[in-house]
Formats: structure tokens, sequence, C-alpha cells
């Protein structure tokens, strides 16, 4: 077994992307982690394929040449191939990854690959300047973090011994114990909040909100940097009430800051890759203009926070 940085067993996790230049994530230039895993089902999520925590295979249908050499190559019988489309039984499927070596269009693609926490914090090490110059580090983001915090925790440790600013995003959907066990390696937090109405928070996210609530009062009074993230969704997280809702919230808590994220249409697409359906009706929904994001903000600045948008 090998040892990574701190001495410690050298952990491994399950990574579906690694983005080396991302500047959505936190300050400067970073390298963003993302985790295969989440406990929510927010039905706009922007990233399906990081809910399983399992890897899995997925299918880009506007790659796909029909050419059907994955129905040769696989002996399980995921694939059903004709001239015009491409189906799949994933019930079947065991993530050999054969048929996406044989994919000559790269319509097929596996999400999700097992990571030594020590392979991470050296890539990080290569990117030091990078950091240095711009005033970035390292954001773990997901999926969720929390699902796999001794993972996250040896990541963000490695990190902080070669001196890289270090950045968790999380929805909160945890225990306290896990998140808490990340703060000593972190320092900044992005914490989504999406919906106050626990009722609604069900019905969008599958889940309460109420231990996100709780764990985002206890972090407003530890020693770490915090900035709350509200995704606009239209109709859904952008109302009137559910705003002034989260900013009297934040407020209360002690939260000053936040971050306004316009919704981005694009999810939809992702969707096919996984065979699932998108459950907003995408057609309909627009993002929101600069002049609806401005008077979002001014909303917020008005109830005593410090908001941005993006």
């Amino acid at each position: 077994m090998t040892e990574h940085i701190g001495g410690d067993e050298d952990i491994t996790g399950v990574v579906f992307d690694l983005d080396t230049f991302a500047v959505d994530d936190g300050p400067g230039i970073r390298m963003a982690v993302h985790f295969k895993g989440c406990p929510l089902r927010c039905r706009w999520c922007h990233g399906p394929e990081s809910q399983r925590r399992a890897p899995e295979v997925i299918l880009v249908r506007d790659r796909c040449a029909f050419c059907g050499r994955c129905v040769e190559v696989c002996s399980h019988g995921v694939h059903v191939v004709t001239d015009h489309a491409h189906t799949r039984d994933m019930s079947h499927c065991v993530v050999c990854g054969h048929c996406v070596e044989e994919c000559p269009t790269g319509a097929l693609a596996t999400k999700g690959t097992e990571m030594p926490a020590s392979a991470i914090v050296e890539r990080a090490e290569r990117m030091k300047p990078f950091f240095a110059h711009s005033g970035g580090g390292v954001t773990l983001t997901g999926g969720e973090v929390t699902m796999q915090v001794e993972f996250a925790e040896a990541v963000l440790a490695g990190c902080r011994q070669l001196d890289i600013h270090t950045t968790i995003e999380t929805c909160g959907a945890c225990s306290w114990e896990q998140l808490a066990r990340l703060l000593p390696h972190t320092d900044l937090v992005l914490y989504d909040l999406k919906i106050m109405d626990d009722v609604d928070h069900q019905r969008w996210t599958g889940a309460s909100n109420r231990n996100i609530l709780s764990n985002a009062k206890r972090l407003a009074s530890s020693d770490v940097e915090v900035q709350i993230r509200v995704p606009l969704i239209p109709g859904i997280t952008d109302t009137e009430d559910n705003l002034s809702d989260i900013f009297a919230f934040m407020r209360d808590a002690g939260l000053p800051s936040v971050a306004l994220l316009t919704y981005n249409p694009s999810a939809s697409a992702k969707y096919e890759w996984i065979d699932e359906p998108y459950a907003l009706d995408d057609g309909a929904i627009e993002p929101q203009n600069a002049n609806e994001m401005e008077h979002i903000r001014q909303h917020a600045i008005s109830s005593g926070l410090e908001a941005v948008i993006g």
C-alpha cells in the first residue's frame, strides 16, 4: 500500500471529472475535483451523472454512428442498435468498459474512476505556480464531497500541507460530524441553499432540508470562510417568497455572503446520457436576464447581505 503526504494510508475515492482550469469554483484558477455520489435528487440537477456513487457508462446519442460495435463486444446484452436508434438495458451493465473501448466516435464513456488521494494531491502540487499567480487552489465538489468523507479529508489535508488553498462545495445534506471532519483542512466552504420550505424541498430535491439548515447554522459559528450559493431555478427557487426566506435565514444565522447562480438550461442534454427524462419542461424555462439577476442581487443587499452574481 502506498503512502500519501502525511504518512497515512492512501485512501481511494470515485471521481467523475477533474477540471484543471476551473474558474467558477472558488477564487482564482482552480483544480476542481468532482466526486461521484449525491444524497439529493434535485430535479434540475446540472450533473445527473454525478448522482450515483458507482461508475457508470453514459451514451451521448448525437455522437453515435449506429455501427453496432458495442453490441458485438458486450456479453451482457446491454446494447440494442438499429440503423437509427441505440437503446440500452443498464440493469445488465457491469461497467466492464469493453463497449467504451470499441466505440469509434466517443459516444460511450465511463463516468466514475477510482483514484488515490495521493494522485490528486500530486497533480495539485504540479499546478502550484498557476494557483500562486491567480490566488487559486483546489476545490472538491460533486456530487457531494461528504459522501466520501475519508477520501475528501485525505485530499484536503495533503493540499494543506503543500500550502494550497482548499475549498469544498457541499449541499449540506449530511451529518454535522461528517462536515466538521473536513473543516480543519478547508479554507472556504461553498454551501448550497435551495428551498426553505421543507415540503417543497422534499418535492424538488427528494430530501428534507432540516439537516441542511442545521448544519448551515453551525457552520456560521466555525472559523472557516463560508459563501452561500443559491441556484436560481425559474418558478422554483427564484420566487420572491423563497428568496426572502433564504436571505432572512442567512442574516439571522450570521452568514453574510451569497452567490446568485443563474439558471443553466444545458442540463437537460445530460439526462439522455443516463437514459433518464429531464423533470423540468426545459423548452419553457429560460435563464434569468440581466435585469432580473440585478433585481435579485438588490433584494439580497437590501436584506443586509453581500451579494454577487455567478
